[in-house]
Formats: structure tokens, C-alpha cells, sequence
């Protein structure tokens, strides 16, 4: 005959059996596991990582004119972006990797870093999420002119979703809201969304290549031309090519936009270039732009095929 201990055990294995949710197995455990997460550390920034590994920084500490994105790690492990122009780094200090800025918002200039600029003042973390595939944040920003006043209240969204091979999309997300009266945003070939290349990736230092969505290839080419999207490659290690594709939506005002482009390693998409633009009082402006971290250049990394996905997608809040 079992003992009393016995049998209590064996009653309490088949109770623990019996609480295990239908189907549920380590595999289950092991893929919701959360690779992708958004780790928020000192200064205001948050580190992005991948199975334990930062791929991505958001950046918004104390006295900066403006958040921006940086490191962005590509497949070959290595830097993709850079901050600043490699050869004039003091006049263009304000080339921040990845970031989004305007030169000239109710005559203010929140694109550089010389004399006194707007800033866009991060104020809070309002959600962050983790997950199997992506991690997002979403943050309150103020735009604020050199005078002091408040011109812009944002929330924006940074989405990293990892596509496998070392390759990611990272979705931002603006919601730009006036803070009292209408805000204009005056004709500029400088912004909103803009993105400087590693050094080695350029076309001058490395012997890289542009290439746009209506098949121009070169600076000369894409200069101010209208496009869906437009891909910086080049060698970002010994031999391996990497890519980085800015995209605009097709639901952004202005679409297609003109692109800012130089062979020196970096690309915007202007929002206003040749005509103002007018946010009424009391509406939002919403708009979506992409990166697409790469192996291979545009033809090789198949950019039109994951521009079609990113045009088809909606909008992945981060309400967490």
C-alpha cells in the first residue's frame, strides 16, 4: 500500500498537470518570448535589442536640440548610420544618424544646431512594448521656439520589427498637433525625415550607391525628384554590402516627396519643398516614414517588394 506521501504527491502532479493551459508546451513558452524589447536606460534614451543585443538607440537627453536615432546596427553587425559628415563635422553637427527635423516651422529653425534653433524638447515615455518580432516606444515631444514658444505637442512612435538575417524595419510614426494657433511650415529642401550613411557606405568615400523607387541611380539623378522611396548602400564591413531605404507612406501629405540627396552619405524626404504647408488649429498631421536595414543593395535586398509591403500595412500603435 502507498504511503500517504506518496499518494499526496502523486495528487499534486496530476493537479499541476490539470492548471497547464490546453496545448501549451516550452516550444509556446520559448516563442512568445519577448527577443525584441525596448529597454528604457539613463538620459532619457531607450536601447533597442535583439536577443540581448542593441541594435538601435532612441536618444533624447537633457540640452539636446532634438531626439534622433543612434547606433543603427545592420546585418554585418556594424554601424550603418554615422553622426555628423565626415569631413566638416562641425558644420554639419546636426546630421544626427536618423532623426526628424524641419528648417523652418512659423519662421523657426528646428533643422540646425548653429546660433538659436528650436528644439524638440522629449518630454515623457507614454508606452513601451516588447515582443517575439518587434518592440515599440511611444514618446511626447514638444517643439519649442527659440523665443520660448510652444509651436508643436507630438507623439511619436518608433517601431522596430526584426525581418530575420539581421534585417529590420523601423516604423516612425508622427502625430503633430499645433499647441495653440495654426503652424506653418514654410518651403525648405531641409525636412522632415533625413538619415546620414556610414562613412564607408557613401558614394565619395566608399564607392557606394543611391538608387530610387522611379529607378534613377546617383545623386544627379534623384536631386529634388519625386519618389516612393530612396536606398544609401554600400560596405559597411570588409566586402559585405548593407543598405538602408528611407520610405515614405502613401498616406503622407505631399506624396510622393522630393528628395534631398548627396554622394557625401545623406537623404531626406522634404516635406515642403517648394510650397508651404498649413496645420490648422486644433487638427493632428499624421505621418509615417520607414527604414529598411538591408544586406545587398536595393536590387539584391528586393526594397520595391518591401516598400509594397510597408504601403499595404496600417499603423501598429504602442498603447502598452
Amino acid at each position: 500500500m502507498r504511503s500517504s506521501k506518496a499518494i499526496l504527491t502523486a495528487l499534486l502532479i496530476l493537479l499541476s498537470a490539470a492548471l497547464v493551459p490546453k496545448g501549451a508546451t516550452d516550444v509556446d513558452a520559448a516563442n512568445d518570448f519577448p527577443r525584441v524589447q525596448a529597454i528604457p536606460i539613463q538620459d532619457d534614451a531607450v536601447s533597442f535589442r535583439v536577443d540581448g543585443k542593441q541594435v538601435l538607440r532612441y536618444n533624447a537627453g537633457h540640452g539636446m536640440f532634438r531626439p534622433y536615432l543612434f547606433p543603427v546596427i545592420g546585418p554585418s553587425g556594424r554601424h550603418v548610420t554615422r553622426m555628423g559628415h565626415p569631413h566638416d563635422p562641425k558644420g554639419h553637427r546636426h546630421h544626427y544618424s536618423l532623426w526628424v527635423a524641419h528648417h523652418d516651422i512659423n519662421g523657426a529653425d528646428f533643422w540646425s544646431d548653429r546660433d538659436t534653433p528650436g528644439k524638440q524638447m522629449h518630454r515623457n515615455i507614454l508606452a513601451i512594448e516588447d515582443g517575439p518580432d518587434s518592440a515599440a516606444i511611444r514618446v511626447h515631444i514638444l517643439w519649442v521656439a527659440p523665443d520660448g514658444e510652444e509651436l508643436l505637442s507630438e507623439e511619436r512612435t518608433y517601431r522596430l520589427t526584426e525581418l530575420g538575417d539581421g534585417e529590420r524595419l523601423i516604423d516612425i510614426h508622427l502625430a503633430l498637433s499645433p499647441a495653440d494657433g495654426p503652424v506653418t511650415f514654410g518651403p525648405t529642401p531641409f525636412g522632415l525625415a533625413a538619415v546620414r550613411v556610414a562613412k564607408t557606405m557613401t558614394v565619395n568615400d566608399g564607392g557606394g550607391r543611391i538608387e530610387s523607387s522611379g529607378g534613377a541611380v546617383g545623386e544627379k539623378a534623384i536631386f529634388w525628384k519625386p519618389a516612393e522611396w530612396c536606398d544609401y548602400s554600400g560596405q559597411a564591413a570588409p566586402g559585405e554590402i548593407n543598405g538602408v531605404t528611407l520610405m515614405s507612406h502613401p498616406s503622407n501629405t505631399n506624396q510622393p516627396p522630393d528628395w534631398h540627396v548627396r554622394s557625401d552619405g545623406w537623404m531626406g524626404a522634404c516635406f515642403s519643398r517648394e510650397r508651404e504647408f498649413v496645420l490648422e488649429a486644433k487638427k493632428t498631421l499624421a505621418l509615417r516614414y520607414a527604414l529598411y536595414v538591408h544586406r545587398g543593395d536595393a536590387h539584391e535586398a528586393k526594397v520595391a517588394e518591401r516598400y509594397a509591403e510597408f504601403a499595404a500595412s496600417e499603423f501598429k500603435a504602442c498603447e502598452k
